[in-house]
């Protein structure tokens, strides 16, 4: 039996998810464990409407489960994001992993996790400009909150197309390779790294 098996929406959560994973025993001393990454066919929505269904037959591979997609285009916008975590927690514990499993919202998308450090958003990018990225994302109009763009995939992408930059999974796989995540505040990547830490001594 297999540690993890993380459920997620598509190939950047996929490719970023793998990456991170690969590196947490050693960045947060725990055992190294085994984990699996799988998208969801249906992206956002088929993880937000079927997950329960499409982790049923690897019940038995795994010690634990992690389901994370985005709030945003999950067609779950009306629900608070933590009553949407716990539904679907409480729906997963009902099918067979009870006490083993977590659910965890991307808000309002998984590029909210890229805003952490600017020094790897700009290796990334090639930033070369007198404006960091951040300020430079501030004058296009983006508004800010808790110092990430409230639109992050937008702020983002809109600093690819500056920079002439093509949207490619590979940017995530860099970032979570090389961004140092120890300041990260989001409730998000707060709960996955604690999940993880709770389940992996």
């Amino acid at each position: 039996m297999k540690d993890i098996l993380v459920l997620t929406a598509d190939k950047r959560a996929e490719l970023m998810l793998k990456t991170l994973m690969d590196r947490l025993a050693k960045s947060e001393k725990i055992r190294e464990f085994d984990f699996d990454v799988i998208a969801h066919p249906r992206r956002d929505p088929g993880v937000a409407n079927q997950s329960v269904e499409y982790v049923r037959p690897y019940i038995k591979d795994y010690r634990f489960l992690l389901v994370l997609f985005d709030h945003e285009g999950s067609g779950k916008e009306k629900k608070a994001k933590l009553d949407l975590e716990l539904q679907i927690e409480k729906e997963l514990d009902n099918n067979g992993w009870q006490d083993r499993n977590a659910c965890i919202l991307f808000e309002p998308e998984l590029e909210s996790w890229l805003w952490v450090n600017k020094v790897h958003l700009h290796q990334v990018m090639d930033w070369e400009h007198q404006e960091d990225v951040y300020q430079w994302i501030k004058t296009k109009g983006f508004s800010f909150i808790n110092s990430k763009p409230v639109r992050p995939k937008e702020a983002f992408y809109s600093a690819l197309k500056f920079q002439d930059i093509p949207r490619s999974p590979s940017l995530y796989v860099t970032i979570a390779r090389q961004a140092d995540y120890k300041n990260c505040i989001d409730p998000s990547f707060q709960k996955f790294i604690n999940t993880i830490r709770t389940w992996i001594p």
